[in-house]
């Protein structure tokens, strides 16, 4: 069976467009352009788990998580402020 996403943010912030998404089992799914190089992440700390794809500058880029604590870490490796990364957060209703 294949995993139904919804957005449950959709925006603009720091000069990137950026669409987080969320499945019916909390995973969350973030859609952004990276606006330096990065080489990427993925790690699990307990039952929390962060996945960011490599990615150059202006590259479309995602990020997979399975928890709103994991996706706060996620934008963080994004390079979003915490300013953005709260209003995102934030901002998801439940």
């Amino acid at each position: 069976m294949t995993a139904s996403w919804k957005v449950v943010y959709e925006g603009e912030l720091e000069g990137r467009a950026i669409t987080v998404r969320e499945s019916g089992d909390g995973t969350y799914k973030v859609l952004t352009k990276q606006n330096v190089h990065d080489e990427g992440i993925a790690y699990q700390d307990g039952k929390n788990f962060v996945h960011v794809s490599p990615s150059s500058v202006g590259e479309q880029v995602e990020s997979e998580v399975n928890s709103r604590d994991s996706l706060a870490e996620a934008l963080k490796e994004l390079h979003f402020s915490p300013k953005s990364v709260n209003a995102i957060v934030d901002g998801l209703s439940g």
